[in-house]
């Protein structure tokens, strides 16, 4: 059994529970909900925002975007009929499509400009494709607790086949990448987050390096702060990947150092940009 501070690499449990962790308060603006991977629970919970105000999906899902498209639309109708909820923040990147031709019946949504989570989480405006292509596999205290990772996925594969040939199928998912880059927050990373990455790092021949995140582009989002990019939909406007190359084109994804709203000319001419 795993100790205090220790990860169960098999089960996926974690039984590391830090008494010591002072929240951060922050406070969501006045009919806000959030609907969130289940990968951003403990920034989330860092920031101390309500339970009752977050719905979580299964961070499995964002290998199969067309089922992550049907659950975020039933759990967005049923964020919708607490007519106290006037805006839902989507912690989602476009997800390989999975958020594509999404819309509310009656609420705004808002999600941040990023095809993944990576971003938000690293506070970066570097973008997802020159971070997939530097070799690092990122791994964060919600993917080590909540996620599936290729250890996980090592672990699932020699039930079926003897380890040698789990440990070759595992080397070749991650055949383009050098390293295992943990990304750090204060507060977050706790002493099971690094001996997992570092266990994932030497079974897979992988370096380990650890990069520094932040929460300040959460932030911003979960509080309408204009001064990180995101995009605003208002009801009946759907996500359209057209939204994302256009903030790509116009700089909204990668520059976060004015605050200046853009109006783009779609068939929703309410859709807005933040930079």
């Amino acid at each position: 059994m795993p100790g205090r501070g220790q990860k169960d690499f098999r089960s996926g449990t974690n039984s590391f529970i830090d008494k010591r962790r002072e929240p951060r308060s922050m406070r969501l603006p006045p009919g806000t909900a959030v609907l969130a991977c289940k990968v951003f629970a403990p920034e989330l919970k860092m920031l101390n925002i309500p339970s009752e105000k977050i719905s979580f999906l299964e961070q499995g899902l964002h290998n199969h975007p067309l089922k992550l498209r049907k659950e975020l639309g039933l759990a967005l109708n049923s964020l919708e009929k607490d007519p106290s909820t006037e805006e839902v923040v989507l912690l989602y990147g476009y997800c390989g499509s999975g958020l594509e031709g999404l819309s509310s019946k009656r609420v705004r949504l808002r999600a941040p400009l990023v095809h993944d989570c990576i971003p938000l989480l690293l506070d970066s405006s570097l973008p997802p494709d020159k971070l997939s292509t530097s070799g690092l596999f990122f791994l964060s205290a919600g993917w080590i607790d909540h996620g599936k990772t290729p250890l996980t996925e090592y672990y699932q594969t020699c039930k079926r086949y003897d380890p040698e040939t789990a440990l070759w199928i595992a080397k070749e998912t991650l055949k383009s990448y050098t390293k295992v880059a943990l990304i750090t927050e204060p507060g977050l990373i706790q002493d099971h987050h690094r001996n997992y990455a570092r266990r994932m790092a030497k079974l897979f021949g992988l370096e380990y390096q650890e990069v520094k995140g932040g929460l300040g582009w959460l932030t911003s989002l979960l509080t309408r702060q204009k001064k990180r990019g995101s995009l605003s939909l208002e009801p009946g406007c759907p996500v359209s990947l057209e939204h994302y190359a256009q903030a790509s084109s116009s700089g909204t994804a990668s520059r976060f150092d004015q605050a200046v709203q853009l109006q783009i000319e779609s068939d929703c001419p309410e859709t807005a940009f933040d930079q």
